[in-house]
């Protein structure tokens, strides 16, 4: 066996030879279980840590919308705060992001008078649904 037959075996792995057994099912010893198969069909179990970004926004007007869009892109969850808009623009902000929300998947809670809560589907959200309930206090947005 040369370097290079050797090198490649440490790499690749060695060819199947002479010791080669294939697996076989143990219900029924007459079929052989396919190697490529059982790959596939391994588990693989990822110890993940997950966080959670939040930004908060204050825009003061509606050019300050696209940065706002970037963020949620970025799976960030936002908390929006719309006080400081004047009704009609805060309208039109709130259009914008409800489309960059719908596009990724995200959902919309309204926490407080004029503000809310942007999270994109991987984030859960536990709570009194505050929009109804000043709905039915007689607020319109």
């Amino acid at each position: 066996m040369s370097v290079l037959d050797s090198i490649k075996n440490f790499l690749i792995g060695e060819e199947e030879g002479e010791d080669y057994e294939p697996l076989v099912d143990e219900e029924n010893e007459a079929e052989t279980v396919d190697v490529a198969q059982e790959r596939r069909n391994r588990e693989f179990k990822f110890n993940t840590t997950a966080t959670v970004q939040i930004v908060l926004a204050c825009p003061t007007d509606y050019s300050e919308v696209r940065s706002i869009g970037d963020d949620l892109n970025n799976q960030k969850t936002v908390l929006l705060n719309l006080e400081k808009v004047k009704a009609d623009e805060a309208k039109r902000i709130m259009d914008f992001l409800s489309g960059v929300a719908y596009a990724n998947g995200a959902t919309i809670k309204m926490t407080a008078t004029k503000t809310f809560v942007i999270m994109p589907k991987n984030v859960g959200f536990s709570g009194v649904d505050l929009m109804s309930e000043i709905e039915n206090s007689g607020y319109s947005f």
